[in-house]
């Protein structure tokens, strides 16, 4: 099961990916990762770095995907931002925001600013 989820996963990263290009945004990394976790996507647009959670359902019989993101996770990702800017050399010069593209079957939802 968890191959079929990780496969799933990718798929709408992907979906999430072409979405935020049509959008005018210039993706830079895709499953960023260090030792506090990940990020699926960190796009820039109109000289903004955004750090994008992406969350997928089948259905809506157990909430929406933008509901899974908890306190805990939201820390989770800001902790990994901040380390990726740290990184990358660039912490406190950009502006930032943190979104969220909810895919639900085949509806994609993009939440500028979630948290």
């Amino acid at each position: 099961m968890k191959v079929f989820n990780r496969s799933l996963g990718i798929i709408n990263e992907d979906r999430a990916v072409n979405y935020l290009k049509s959008k005018k945004y210039r993706i830079v990394e895709r499953n960023y990762v260090n030792k506090l976790g990940e990020i699926d996507i960190i796009a820039v647009k109109d000289g903004v770095i955004v750090f994008v959670e992406v969350k997928y359902r089948t259905t809506a019989m157990f909430g929406y995907g933008r509901e899974a993101i908890d306190d805990n996770k939201i820390w989770k990702i800001r902790k990994v931002a901040t380390q990726y800017l740290i990184e990358s050399g660039i912490y406190g010069k950009n502006d930032i925001r943190f979104d969220v593209i909810d895919i639900l079957d085949d509806k994609i939802t993009h939440i500028e600013n979630a948290f």
